[in-house]
């Protein structure tokens, strides 16, 4: 997200949707011209400052609870089917509501990890009380901001929706902290 927000701003394009249409950005209008790679382009760009810090530091509260949960490889495999996903709903919401601007960011599949989080942490009883809180603030704040003019209550919701799923797809095990250790491959 960085990287991407540091090429914004050698190109002039925070905060200017043609800039941001030209990098990536999915457009408001719905016409993506058969340009579907914009459902992933999009969430890796940022419109402003504000935006790809709010964005870091939910990564921040949330990506150490699903990685240790479930590993790399599914914190990013749930955050790119969230952000794709998100995406999409929003491109079919502005296909039946058209407007001006541009939609990108990473809050979807930042919210798809929230998702997975909220379940991976309450499926088992165990789980402590500071992490709980740690995942029920973003979401209560990040539903909130949700209402604010340009940003998308469709994005977040898709988001949290997906990330839930995948996670409801894991083993009750896997809501355990992972704890990395010795292994052997000859059991005795």
């Amino acid at each position: 997200m960085v990287l991407m927000f540091l090429l914004e701003l050698a190109r002039n394009a925070v905060g200017d949707d043609a800039g941001l249409l030209g990098l990536g950005a999915l457009p408001d209008s719905g016409q993506i011209h058969h340009e579907y790679w914009r459902l992933l382009t999009a969430g890796f760009l940022h419109y402003d400052l504000t935006h790809v810090v709010l964005n870091t530091l939910l990564l921040f509260l949330v990506g150490p609870v699903v990685e240790r949960r479930v590993g790399t490889t599914w914190l990013l495999l749930i955050f790119l089917g969230g952000s794709l996903v998100s995406f999409a709903g929003i491109l079919l919401k502005h296909l039946f509501l058209p407007s001006q601007g541009v939609s990108l960011g990473a809050s979807g599949g930042l919210f798809a990890l929230l998702g997975a989080g909220l379940v991976l942490v309450f499926r088992l009883p165990s789980q402590s009380r500071s992490v709980r809180i740690r995942l029920m603030v973003p979401l209560v704040f990040g539903l909130t901001y949700s209402v604010l003019p340009r940003v998308t209550m469709v994005g977040h919701i898709v988001g949290l929706v997906v990330g839930a799923t995948f996670a409801l797809l894991f083993p009750p095990s896997a809501a355990s902290p992972v704890i990395a250790g010795p292994r052997s491959s000859n059991p005795r």
